[in-house]
């Protein structure tokens, strides 16, 4: 009888988490109205002067190549960053698992050699990190700076379930945000929410604009307390991108 009980009360317990993780994937399905994004940054240290070398180390070869569909490589540099960032500038490939698969085909033979030692000779290399957005919330992609704010997070359901309660209500200017997780290279963060900006002024302004949308802040901020932990804020400029038209 006892092991019956354990039984059923394990069963119970299994049809409630399906149930959850249904009511979390029926809200996921809402907020992901674009396709999945897969993410790999380069970043580097480059010294002061040399940013217009590195960009025509660059610009040489992947304006060289016929891009994939779907698929963009960025080069950023750092306004604002966390204690143990250490690099200066990154260069950000993403796009689709198609896309950012083909491209790195193209990432071979002797141009591309040829390039990684030119890049290395201006720029030290010092780390990878790799990911992949999990919800999208659709809006325009400003392409004058992005903030990431980084999380260690303990229940994924749950932060995912928190985010999409908190897209209802913020709309961030109209901009694109999303939240995704880091898959490699992280460190001790395992999730993040990016959003881009357009311009300076709505960079320094982001954020809540109107009491629904704090609202809707401080309840993500409560539900996600106990969950997580937050890593830092990050935020970068984009110097370029390719391809370019």
């Amino acid at each position: 009888m006892i092991i019956f009980k354990n039984n059923l009360k394990s069963i119970n317990k299994m049809k409630k988490f399906i149930i959850i993780s249904l009511a979390f994937i029926a809200s996921f399905n809402v907020a992901q109205a674009q396709d999945q994004i897969y993410w790999s940054e380069v970043s580097m240290v480059v010294e002061p002067g040399s940013q217009g070398l590195v960009y025509q180390a660059v610009n040489d070869f992947y304006s060289s190549i016929d891009f994939p569909e779907n698929v963009s490589v960025q080069l950023m540099a750092w306004q604002a960053k966390t204690e143990w960032r250490e690099g200066t500038h990154f260069l950000n490939f993403a796009g689709t698992v198609e896309g950012m698969s083909k491209l790195r085909e193209l990432r071979t033979g002797e141009a591309y050699d040829a390039y990684v030692q030119n890049l290395s000779s201006i720029a030290k290399i010092v780390s990878v990190r790799n990911g992949t957005t999990l919800i999208r919330v659709p809006g325009e992609n400003g392409n004058f700076s992005a903030q990431e704010w980084s999380f260690a997070v303990k229940n994924q359901a749950a932060f995912g379930k928190a985010f999409v309660e908190l897209s209802k209500d913020f709309k961030n200017d109209g901009m694109y945000y999303s939240l995704g997780q880091y898959t490699s290279g992280g460190g001790l963060s395992t999730h993040y929410i990016y959003s881009t900006h357009k311009d300076y002024a709505q960079e320094m302004t982001s954020g809540p604009k109107n009491p629904k949308e704090a609202a809707a802040f401080q309840k993500f901020f409560d539900a996600i307390e106990n969950i997580s932990t937050f890593r830092g804020s990050e935020t970068s400029v984009q110097l370029a991108s390719w391809p370019s038209n």
